[in-house]
């Protein structure tokens, strides 16, 4: 939750700092407190174990693909290093595509809902609100950034 406030509203917590962050998070819900900094904690995790999954798994498939046209690129560092650099951005694109949904709910969870919503009742308000394609806001950015 302090990440994507900081993120989101950078004027109003910079100079707070990590703990200044929490703590006026936690105070803004008398009812949630701290729990309010958690709120989005179950779509983080789902983002990761989606991400995660499919970028090794995509990796090791593009670097398998690869190396089957190629054979010979298993020969020389430079070219394998090359191999593991495509590869990755491959995968990591993909697992971007993938994730941003998840990505996008925690996001509006923390951020636009005051952590009141679960990740289910968050990605169905977005959907609601904004239309499917808030799935996907930010995934160019992502896809280079992975």
């Amino acid at each position: 939750a302090c990440r994507i406030r900081a993120v989101a509203q950078p004027e109003l917590y910079r100079d707070a700092g990590l703990i200044g962050t929490s703590q006026i998070i936690a105070s803004e819900n008398d009812e949630l407190g701290w729990k309010k900094l958690y709120a989005g904690l179950p779509s983080l995790m789902i983002r990761q174990v989606i991400f995660g999954s499919v970028k090794f798994l995509a990796f090791e498939r593009a670097s398998e693909a690869i190396f089957s046209i190629h054979p010979e690129f298993r020969e020389a560092t430079v070219t394998a290093l090359g191999v593991s650099l495509v590869a990755g951005g491959i995968s990591g694109a993909l697992s971007s595509v993938v994730s941003q949904p998840a990505d996008s709910v925690l996001t509006y969870v923390a951020k636009d809902s005051g952590g009141n919503l679960g990740v289910f009742d968050g990605a169905s308000k977005m959907i609601r609100e904004e239309g499917v394609k808030s799935l996907f806001n930010g995934l160019g950015s992502r896809c280079v950034w992975t």
